[in-house]
Protein backbone atom coordinates (compact mmCIF):
# COMPACT_ATOMS: atom_id res chain seq x y z
CA UNK A 1 0.00 0.00 0.00
CA UNK A 2 1.07 3.50 -1.32
CA UNK A 3 1.35 6.38 1.01
CA UNK A 4 -1.04 9.06 0.43
CA UNK A 5 0.45 12.58 -0.94
CA UNK A 6 0.60 14.08 2.21
CA UNK A 7 0.16 17.50 0.62
CA UNK A 8 -3.63 16.42 0.21
CA UNK A 9 -4.28 15.67 3.54
CA UNK A 10 -4.96 18.35 6.31
CA UNK A 11 -1.84 18.62 8.72
CA UNK A 12 -4.09 18.10 11.55
CA UNK A 13 -6.06 14.93 10.70
CA UNK A 14 -5.76 12.26 8.21
CA UNK A 15 -9.11 13.30 6.50
CA UNK A 16 -8.34 15.14 2.87
CA UNK A 17 -8.39 18.31 3.04
CA UNK A 18 -10.85 18.83 -0.33
CA UNK A 19 -13.69 16.86 -0.55
CA UNK A 20 -12.93 15.04 -3.37
CA UNK A 21 -14.50 16.17 -7.09
CA UNK A 22 -17.29 14.48 -8.44
CA UNK A 23 -16.66 12.12 -11.66
CA UNK A 24 -18.79 14.35 -13.70
CA UNK A 25 -16.29 17.47 -13.29
CA UNK A 26 -13.93 16.83 -15.93
CA UNK A 27 -10.44 19.17 -15.74
CA UNK A 28 -11.08 20.23 -19.27
CA UNK A 29 -14.82 21.85 -18.04
CA UNK A 30 -13.35 23.38 -15.79
CA UNK A 31 -11.78 26.50 -17.92
CA UNK A 32 -13.75 28.96 -20.17
CA UNK A 33 -12.13 30.22 -23.53
CA UNK A 34 -9.42 32.66 -22.68
CA UNK A 35 -11.67 35.83 -24.08
CA UNK A 36 -14.27 34.87 -21.59
CA UNK A 37 -11.83 34.72 -18.47
CA UNK A 38 -12.11 37.26 -16.02
CA UNK A 39 -9.78 40.56 -17.27
CA UNK A 40 -10.35 44.13 -16.42
CA UNK A 41 -13.38 45.14 -18.38
CA UNK A 42 -15.73 41.93 -18.75
CA UNK A 43 -16.99 41.43 -15.23
CA UNK A 44 -20.63 41.07 -16.97
CA UNK A 45 -19.59 38.64 -19.18
CA UNK A 46 -17.91 36.41 -16.85
CA UNK A 47 -20.57 36.68 -14.57
CA UNK A 48 -22.77 35.52 -17.22
CA UNK A 49 -20.26 32.37 -18.39
CA UNK A 50 -20.22 31.51 -14.87
CA UNK A 51 -23.59 31.32 -13.87
CA UNK A 52 -24.44 29.88 -17.09
CA UNK A 53 -21.65 26.74 -16.63
CA UNK A 54 -23.22 26.73 -13.14
CA UNK A 55 -26.59 25.70 -14.35
CA UNK A 56 -25.10 23.48 -16.84
CA UNK A 57 -23.75 21.88 -14.30
CA UNK A 58 -27.09 21.96 -11.78
CA UNK A 59 -25.75 23.29 -9.42
CA UNK A 60 -27.23 26.29 -7.31
CA UNK A 61 -26.78 29.59 -7.90
CA UNK A 62 -26.76 30.22 -3.85
CA UNK A 63 -23.33 29.00 -3.89
CA UNK A 64 -22.30 32.47 -5.70
CA UNK A 65 -24.52 34.52 -2.67
CA UNK A 66 -24.50 31.86 0.74
CA UNK A 67 -21.62 30.69 2.21
CA UNK A 68 -23.81 28.31 4.11
CA UNK A 69 -26.07 25.96 3.10
CA UNK A 70 -29.56 27.59 3.03
CA UNK A 71 -31.93 24.67 3.25
CA UNK A 72 -30.77 22.08 5.66
CA UNK A 73 -30.21 21.38 9.05
CA UNK A 74 -26.90 20.57 10.83
CA UNK A 75 -28.50 16.80 11.29
CA UNK A 76 -28.30 16.36 7.31
CA UNK A 77 -24.86 15.19 7.15
CA UNK A 78 -25.86 14.44 3.61
CA UNK A 79 -26.82 17.66 2.23
CA UNK A 80 -24.07 19.19 4.36
CA UNK A 81 -21.29 17.41 2.40
CA UNK A 82 -23.03 17.78 -0.96
CA UNK A 83 -22.98 21.35 -0.58
CA UNK A 84 -19.64 21.27 0.47
CA UNK A 85 -18.09 19.08 -2.35
CA UNK A 86 -20.33 21.97 -4.94
CA UNK A 87 -18.96 24.67 -3.10
CA UNK A 88 -15.55 23.44 -4.08
CA UNK A 89 -16.51 22.96 -7.69
CA UNK A 90 -17.96 26.51 -7.92
CA UNK A 91 -14.88 27.91 -6.23
CA UNK A 92 -12.14 25.93 -8.70
CA UNK A 93 -15.06 27.32 -11.69
CA UNK A 94 -14.56 30.52 -10.28
CA UNK A 95 -10.77 30.40 -9.35
CA UNK A 96 -9.22 29.35 -12.20
CA UNK A 97 -10.81 31.42 -14.73
CA UNK A 98 -9.63 34.32 -13.63
CA UNK A 99 -6.22 35.73 -15.80
CA UNK A 100 -3.77 36.46 -13.95
CA UNK A 101 -2.43 39.40 -15.87
CA UNK A 102 -5.67 40.96 -14.38
CA UNK A 103 -5.98 39.89 -10.73
CA UNK A 104 -3.23 37.41 -8.85
CA UNK A 105 -6.19 35.62 -6.98
CA UNK A 106 -3.71 32.47 -6.94
CA UNK A 107 -1.78 34.73 -3.91
CA UNK A 108 -4.72 34.71 -1.87
CA UNK A 109 -5.04 31.60 0.44
CA UNK A 110 -8.26 31.04 -1.16
CA UNK A 111 -9.13 27.63 0.49
CA UNK A 112 -10.32 28.92 3.41
CA UNK A 113 -13.07 30.67 1.64
CA UNK A 114 -16.30 29.58 0.21
CA UNK A 115 -17.12 29.95 -3.24
CA UNK A 116 -19.90 33.13 -2.34
CA UNK A 117 -16.49 34.89 -0.49
CA UNK A 118 -14.56 34.70 -3.43
CA UNK A 119 -17.39 36.07 -5.98
CA UNK A 120 -17.87 38.75 -3.44
CA UNK A 121 -14.09 39.58 -3.71
CA UNK A 122 -14.59 39.80 -6.92
CA UNK A 123 -17.71 41.98 -7.00
CA UNK A 124 -16.11 44.07 -5.09
CA UNK A 125 -12.64 44.48 -7.23
CA UNK A 126 -14.77 44.81 -10.08
CA UNK A 127 -16.48 48.04 -8.27
CA UNK A 128 -13.57 49.64 -7.27
CA UNK A 129 -12.34 49.20 -11.15
CA UNK A 130 -15.33 50.71 -12.43
CA UNK A 131 -14.97 53.88 -9.87
CA UNK A 132 -11.37 54.06 -10.66
CA UNK A 133 -12.27 54.29 -14.44
CA UNK A 134 -14.73 56.50 -14.12
CA UNK A 135 -12.96 58.94 -12.37
CA UNK A 136 -10.44 59.06 -14.94
CA UNK A 137 -12.99 59.90 -17.62
CA UNK A 138 -14.11 62.88 -15.36
CA UNK A 139 -10.46 63.93 -15.20
CA UNK A 140 -10.18 63.82 -18.83
CA UNK A 141 -13.45 65.72 -19.11
CA UNK A 142 -12.16 68.09 -17.26
CA UNK A 143 -8.91 68.55 -19.05
CA UNK A 144 -11.04 68.25 -22.25
CA UNK A 145 -13.40 71.16 -21.21
CA UNK A 146 -10.16 73.29 -20.20
CA UNK A 147 -8.43 72.78 -23.24
CA UNK A 148 -11.39 73.69 -25.01
CA UNK A 149 -12.22 76.64 -23.14
CA UNK A 150 -8.46 77.94 -23.69
CA UNK A 151 -8.92 77.16 -27.22
CA UNK A 152 -12.22 79.17 -27.54
CA UNK A 153 -10.18 82.27 -25.70
CA UNK A 154 -7.34 82.04 -27.83
CA UNK A 155 -9.70 82.42 -30.87
CA UNK A 156 -11.51 85.32 -29.81
CA UNK A 157 -8.37 86.80 -29.42
CA UNK A 158 -7.26 86.08 -32.72
CA UNK A 159 -10.76 87.72 -34.16
CA UNK A 160 -10.41 90.59 -32.06
CA UNK A 161 -7.03 91.24 -33.47
CA UNK A 162 -8.37 90.80 -36.96
CA UNK A 163 -11.46 92.97 -36.50
CA UNK A 164 -9.15 95.54 -35.16
CA UNK A 165 -6.81 95.75 -38.28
Amino acid sequence: MSKPDSSYLNRATTQPRYPPITPHAITSELFIPTPHQLGPYNWLEFKLVIETLLRVKNLPLAHLRHSECPHTHAADKDALARWAADDELCKALIVLNVRSDHLRIAQLEHEHYTAAEVWNMLTQHDLALQAEIKGKWEWLWRVYMGLAGAAFGVLCAIVRLLWEL
